[in-house]
């Protein structure tokens, strides 16, 4: 945790920054072999209902699907540093040599932090863009009610409720 008020290195559009941590992309759940031979078994299922209505572009997605699931499965998620400013939230990565995503304030509309560790520890952002609806910052390790209070002066407080898909993703330890 850095609580600093000083200019990024972004430049002066980026404003003073109050609050940066770092987490990983996403929490990385522990599987068993169980879980794979389970997401195998999905994937020859699906595969055999797209051979039965032959349905080759399904049977493709089907096979994208559970390639990308295991990839995703077996690597390690990358640490973020996420950076709050006076102007908005700055997602970067620091193994790259970008200078990170910039989401202002006027562009964001509410907030909530879900927070059932130690699993679920996110800061959820709602954006006024029709096509990118939420933005999912993890908190690591951060106190909450610290992030809380800072990204409160900026934007309201709204409490929001999990998606089916992201239930379901946390169910499937995804």
């Amino acid at each position: 945790m850095e609580e600093k008020n000083e200019q990024i290195g972004h430049g002066y559009a980026t404003g003073n920054m109050l609050f940066s941590w770092e987490a990983p992309e996403y929490f990385h759940h522990e599987r068993t072999v169980d879980w794979y031979w389970w997401v195998g078994l999905c994937a020859v299922l699906l595969l055999g209902f797209a051979v039965w209505q032959r349905s080759f572009l399904f049977g493709v997605l089907i096979f994208l699907g559970w390639f990308t699931s295991i990839l995703y499965a077996i690597r390690a998620p990358r640490i973020i540093r996420f950076i709050l400013t006076d102007r908005g939230l700055i997602v970067e990565n620091p193994e790259s040599k970008e200078l990170g995503k910039m989401y202002p304030w006027r562009e964001l509309e509410s907030f909530w932090v879900f927070y059932k560790p130690p699993v679920h520890e996110e800061l959820s952002i709602k954006s006024k863009k029709t096509l990118m609806p939420y933005i999912k910052v993890p908190l690591g390790d951060e106190d909450p009610e610290a992030i809380k209070g800072i990204v409160s002066k900026y934007i309201p407080l709204e409490e929001q409720e999990e998606s089916l898909i992201d239930n379901l993703a946390h169910l499937a330890k995804f």
